[in-house]
């Protein structure tokens, strides 16, 4: 019986220390900085184009400000869906 209790202990405790190592490998702060930027860069494409460069003044432009975000999600997608089917 004893036997049976120490290989469980053991593979329990060599189980622990696979989480625990898997623990330590925290990503650096650059890895993945490519897929960031392409989150953010819509973004602030987007910000840059409303705030300061052009302001809805009527029914037309405010459509198509709300067309221009949509525009860069969707090429935003089709980017990832791209880089996503080539990995498998």
């Amino acid at each position: 019986m004893s036997g049976q209790s120490d290989f469980d202990n053991d593979v329990l405790k060599k189980k622990f220390e696979i989480l625990l190592d898997e623990d330590k490998e925290t990503k650096k702060w650059y890895e993945g900085l490519f897929i960031k930027s392409l989150i953010l860069l819509p973004i602030i494409i987007f910000i840059i184009g409303l705030v300061i460069v052009n302001r809805p003044e009527n029914l037309k432009d405010v459509l198509l400000v709300l067309l221009y975000p949509l525009a860069l999600i969707s090429i935003g997608l089709l980017i990832l869906f791209g880089m996503t089917s080539n990995l498998k």
